[in-house]
């Protein structure tokens, strides 16, 4: 039993020692949202906005706990009728997120991890359900890179991809609906946000 408290002493301060130089960031992301899978990628054809608040929060030297949470509207129009439709989904997101500074100032990172998501879909046709939700679970990837301004402000840039995969269940009699789609795509914004 002593050994084992004296190994997880020893583990504890080196843990701590490790993250003793990074700190946790607080970022908001503001992104264009687009679809690159088809049928999404026809319907919603112009892409939309996303907006994330993000944090990370370091476990040891180069690795932070990461978790966001945002919203994305798109809107767009049905197929072969034309009729307005819209998509909101707020994704969840955890994982973890290497982080490699250069020159002090500079840090290049990446985060990978599940995602969970709500999403709710409005449709002006007369044919379809007027309005279907439902929630998911998926996989998200991120990258980019961050500048430190006046000691705490950061200002970056980045890249996402998400694999979305919903199951519609269509209400309607007639309605023909394959069960599943991919929801998910790529985004790319900026970045604000503080260190501390």
């Amino acid at each position: 039993m002593y050994k084992k408290n004296v190994l997880l002493s020893a583990l504890l301060c080196i843990s701590t020692q490790c993250a003793s130089d990074v700190t946790p960031w607080l970022e908001i992301k503001p992104s264009y949202f687009f679809f690159n899978k088809s049928p999404m990628k026809n319907i919603y054809n112009k892409g939309g906005f996303e907006l994330q608040a993000s944090a990370s929060v370091p476990c040891c030297h180069y690795l932070d706990f990461y978790g966001s949470i945002g919203c994305r509207h798109v809107s767009g129009h049905a197929l072969n009728t034309c009729e307005k439709t819209s998509l909101t989904v707020v994704p969840g997101d955890i994982g973890l997120k290497p982080v490699f500074s250069f020159h002090d100032y500079f840090y290049y990172f990446f985060a990978i991890g599940p995602r969970f998501l709500y999403f709710q879909q409005k449709n002006d046709s007369p044919y379809v359900d007027r309005i279907i939700k439902g929630g998911s679970v998926g996989l998200f990837f991120n990258t980019g890179f961050n500048v430190l301004l006046f000691e705490h402000f950061l200002l970056g840039i980045f890249g996402e991809y998400s694999y979305e995969k919903a199951t519609v269940c269509p209400k309607k009699p007639n309605v023909y609906s394959n069960g599943s789609l991919q929801i998910g795509g790529l985004a790319f914004g900026l970045s604000l946000g503080y260190a501390f």
